[in-house]
Parts: C-alpha cells; sequence; structure tokens
C-alpha cells in the first residue's frame, strides 16, 4: 500500500513538472514571436525611411540641384549607411534560427509501448534540452534586434547631424551631442551584457547549485527582449 502511495507521488511530482516546463516553453516562444515582430517593424521602418529620403532627394534634385548637392554629405551617407545595417540586422532577427515548439512525430511514435512515467521522465529531459536551445536563440536574437533598433536611431541622428552641418558649417558639436546620446541609448538598451551574454561571460545561471541543494530556490528559465532583465 505504501508502495503505492510512492508511485502516486512520483507520478504527482513528473505531472506538475511538466506543466511547469510547458508554462516556461510556452512563455519563451510567445517571448520569441515577440521579438520577431518588433525585427519585422524595424524593418519595414527603414526600408521605408531610406525610401522616402531617396525620393525626396530625387525630387529636390529636379528643382534645386544645389541644395542637394550641399545636403548629401559624408555624414547623411553614414546615416543612410545605418539604415541599411539596421534593417539587415532586423531582416537577420527575423530569419535566423528556428525553435524548438514540443514533442517531435518521431518521438510522439515511440512512445507508444511507454508507461506514463517513463515518458513523462523522457518528456522532462526533453523540456530542458528544448529550453537550453530556445535561450540561445533568444539571446541572438535579442541582441540583433537591440542592434537594429540602435541603427535606427544612430541613422536617425547622423541624419540630423549631417543636416544641420549642411546648413550651418557646425559640425564638431551637434557630433559630440549624437555621439553621446547614441552611447546612452546603448547603455539603457544593455548592449554591454547582452555581449557578454552572448559571449559566455555574464555567469548566467552558473550559481553552481547542486541537485540536492533544495533549500535553495530552483533557478528559473529566462527569457530576453534586450537589456539583461527577467521577463
Amino acid at each position: 500500500m505504501s508502495g503505492g502511495g510512492t508511485d502516486d507521488a512520483e507520478m504527482e511530482t513528473l505531472r506538475i513538472a511538466r506543466d511547469e516546463a510547458r508554462v516556461a516553453l510556452e512563455r519563451q516562444l510567445s517571448t520569441l514571436d515577440d521579438i520577431d515582430s518588433k525585427a519585422l517593424s524595424v524593418f519595414r521602418l527603414n526600408v521605408a525611411l531610406v525610401g522616402l529620403l531617396l525620393s525626396a532627394l530625387s525630387f529636390a534634385g529636379a528643382s534645386d540641384m544645389a541644395t542637394v548637392t550641399a545636403l548629401v554629405n559624408p555624414v547623411v551617407g553614414v546615416g543612410v549607411a545605418s539604415f541599411v545595417l539596421s534593417a539587415t540586422a532586423a531582416g537577420l532577427t527575423y530569419t535566423i534560427s528556428g525553435y524548438q515548439v514540443g514533442v517531435g512525430p518521431d518521438a510522439l511514435e515511440n512512445t507508444a509501448d511507454l508507461s506514463e512515467q517513463a515518458f513523462l521522465q523522457w518528456l522532462l529531459v526533453s523540456y530542458g534540452d528544448w529550453l537550453r536551445y530556445n535561450e540561445q536563440t533568444n539571446v541572438r536574437k535579442a541582441l540583433l534586434v537591440t542592434l537594429s533598433v540602435l541603427g535606427t536611431v544612430g541613422g536617425a541622428l547622423a541624419l540630423a547631424v549631417g543636416t544641420v552641418s549642411a546648413l550651418t558649417g557646425r559640425f564638431l558639436g551637434p557630433a559630440v551631442v549624437a555621439l553621446a546620446v547614441l552611447v546612452t541609448a546603448a547603455g539603457v538598451a544593455g548592449l554591454p551584457s547582452q555581449l557578454r551574454r552572448l559571449l559566455g561571460e555574464s555567469g548566467v545561471d552558473a550559481e553552481g547549485i547542486s541537485l540536492q541543494s533544495f533549500e535553495m530556490p530552483m533557478a528559473g528559465q529566462r527569457t530576453f527582449t534586450g537589456r539583461d532583465r527577467r521577463k
């Protein structure tokens, strides 16, 4: 009788663990979809900005070529290049690596002869692999979408500096202000921590807690949308 009670308790533990793992996986997938949506929006914005800028220059050149020549300077060129690079980063964010969404058909076909306990144990091990795989994808996507947003900001700042320089002849002051704004934006977006995280230097989930340290809280699954904060 006591053995049956122990088996029931073990099964209940496995089911609870499965439910928790599924919640974590679904949260990961939601975060990855959110990043893809943002990347697609940034991509469209950059393409629209570049197209609008080129159309405006073409239209202005038809009536006043001297003004266009004055406005087209290296700094404006840097701005346009930033928009193009931002669109590229956004496109890579959207297309990079697929992710694990659950049990595959081949695995399902191999479960017919398994007991519920054996299946749940196998499933939990698989969830661990899926979560780790998705986290790696999440880290790359979060960094790329941050770079794409910063590229858009940098492009806008470069256009502003180039325009001011063309109209007033002043460059150094506006350039310093623009650079300070961009560096601040990169810091707020957590770019340094994201780079450390990608390179494996941030110590994420490196607590070194043994499996028997049940007094300590479990290490939670994290998702990232940019800066290093828990979601």
